[in-house]
């Protein structure tokens, strides 16, 4: 499940046009963002590269592609209704192609993906039919979603350099903020099933962290993602009284600790500069 916060006020600045040499110089960038993010990845997904050549949405129904297609147009309609729609497309489409990243792992594993569906003002969620065998499987799709949103929100970034046009640096500001949100330790979201496989004291720490928010600005939305997080933490206590599921090697629990400090650092660093760009426009 993903965590949304509203996206900031458009600012306005006047586009420009392409220039050849611009272009080149941003897809040089992008290659060497890429080739440095799937080296820091190649350890965690070594033994399973066929994940790039898997359908995210094998065994999908009508009924699952009209869940999915349904969720997404009532997700942007009820957006539409206080940002711009543009905005509220690019941020749709950061979503989904975060939520085909938890597909592309979850069918890799041999898994069974169940609905992808969009919550508006939530964000959006891929239900498993078969569960993760291991602690380590399940950070490994944990990791899949916040990598691919990611890569899409360094797109629109780079886009906006091409075209200076301020829509897509707010889009990628919304995309980098959501995917760092979402890697907070808290039992739902994806960090809280990374951390799983690295240490669950990070769950005090992400815990601590929404307890503080649901007492400064109370809302129902936190208060009930609190509960449901803490029902999970219980349960996963007792679940590793009981079974295998939790043991991992420790290089298994080193690249995962990497994989997640890397994107977590990645992804503070450009929304701290995404935003101070925004500002820049807006003065």
């Amino acid at each position: 499940m993903e965590s949304v916060t509203s996206p900031p006020q458009e600012p306005s600045a006047p586009p420009s046009g392409l220039r050849p040499h611009r272009v080149v110089s941003a897809v040089l960038i992008l290659l060497g963002l890429a080739a440095l993010r799937l080296k820091g990845f190649a350890l965690l997904f070594a033994e399973k590269f066929r994940v790039f050549l898997v359908n995210p949405f094998e065994g999908f129904g009508a009924v699952q592609y009209a869940i999915a297609g349904g969720s997404m147009l009532v997700t942007v309609a009820a957006y539409a209704t206080k940002f711009r729609l543009g905005l509220v497309i690019g941020f749709v489409l950061i979503t989904l192609i975060h939520e085909i990243g938890h597909a592309l792992v979850i069918r890799a594993k041999g898994l069974r993906a169940g609905f992808l569906v969009f919550i508006p003002f939530i964000g959006g969620a891929v239900t498993l039919k078969d569960q993760p065998r291991s602690v380590y499987d399940d950070a490994q799709i944990g990791l899949a979603g916040p990598f691919a949103g990611t890569l899409a929100s360094l797109v629109a970034l780079q886009i906006f350099k091409w075209t200076d046009d301020p829509l897509y640096l707010l889009i990628a500001f919304v995309g980098f903020g959501i995917n760092l949100l979402n890697l907070l330790p808290i039992g739902m979201l994806d960090g809280g099933r990374i951390s799983a496989a690295v240490t669950k004291w990070m769950w005090v720490f992400g815990g601590g962290v929404l307890i503080y928010k649901a007492i400064k600005q109370p809302n129902p939305i936190l208060i009930i993602i609190l509960i449901l997080a803490f029902f999970q933490v219980y349960a996963s206590i007792l679940r590793e009284k009981e079974d295998r599921f939790y043991e991992i090697t420790g290089a298994q629990r080193a690249a995962v600790a990497v994989a997640y400090f890397a994107l977590v650092i990645f992804l503070g660093h450009q929304t701290f500069l995404a935003f101070d760009r925004i500002e820049a426009l807006a003065r």
